[in-house]
């Protein structure tokens, strides 16, 4: 790895460095490097001489989110992998989805994304389906919900207009959001590309406070207040983050009232 670093001072980034303590300011690798694959968040952080600590500290110094200064970081070319994974979040949302019979994604690409989300929902095109979509809204997610948004049509193709039904949803962290969860007001609903994208379109990517979200309240909020009948239940997670350990419910909670209400979760986690 070491062969691949060059020296790059860069003046117009030395404030951004010492906010987050990037000692190794000097050492950039060009983001996106072919054939480099994937990392996680964790171990792109402690090669850049910083934390998740230090980087919330430099985004409440400056009142922005977390997200704005990971994509300053991104987007300034100092990276070593294709791309970035928050691998802290991969065990919680594996473990809803083992959980409940539903199966754990993680997707590198927008394209990935609207592929997994096609697979979804013709999967299993026999049945009568429920699917709720409910996606993370804060401030790093803005190309994935217009990736949604863009491909709606293409997603819903597979369903059945007169028999299945979808809602969606997004969530963000409730302890600095507010509001932190909204869903579209008549709920299930034929799965009408029109009347979703209107809901898309009126989501606003931000906010989030610190990396983690309300994940497990979103989830249980949704499972709980959703009108299921279908033979096929299905809450998929869009997200680029793990759950806040602030949250109300626990993953066991959601396992538990997914169970109960026979809904399988499919969480799907985004690279940053």
């Amino acid at each position: 790895m070491a062969t691949r670093l060059r020296v790059e001072v860069n003046v117009n980034r030395l404030l951004l460095f010492g906010l987050l303590g990037l000692w190794s300011c000097d050492l950039k690798v060009p983001f996106g490097d072919t054939g480099s694959g994937a990392m996680c968040l964790d171990e792109f952080l402690e090669m850049m001489a910083t934390d998740r600590e230090l980087i919330e500290s430099a985004a409440a110094e400056r009142g922005v989110s977390t997200g704005e200064i990971l994509d300053e970081i991104i987007d300034g070319g100092l990276g070593v992998a294709d791309v970035l994974f928050d691998c802290s979040a991969s065990e919680a949302l594996s473990e809803l989805g083992a959980g409940t019979g539903g199966g754990f994604v993680q997707v590198s690409s927008v394209e990935e994304l609207v592929s997994t989300l096609m697979d979804v929902t013709q999967s299993q095109n026999e049945l009568v389906q429920d699917i709720a979509f409910m996606v993370d809204s804060t401030g790093s997610m803005s190309n994935d919900i217009e990736a949604v948004r863009a491909r709606l049509d293409a997603i819903l193709n597979g369903l059945d207009p007169a028999e299945d039904r979808v809602t969606v949803a997004w969530f963000r962290d409730r302890h600095v959001d507010s509001p932190w969860y909204r869903r579209n007001g008549r709920g299930l609903i034929s799965p009408d590309a029109g009347q979703l994208k209107s809901f898309l379109n009126a989501i606003d990517a931000t906010g989030g406070g610190d990396l983690p979200e309300s994940l497990y309240d979103g989830a249980f909020k949704s499972i709980d207040e959703i009108e299921w009948s279908a033979e096929r239940r299905v809450l998929v997670i869009i997200t680029d983050a793990g759950p806040t350990d602030r949250d109300t419910h626990t993953a066991e909670d959601v396992v538990r009232s997914a169970e109960a209400n026979n809904v399988e979760i499919v969480p799907i986690l985004v690279g940053l």
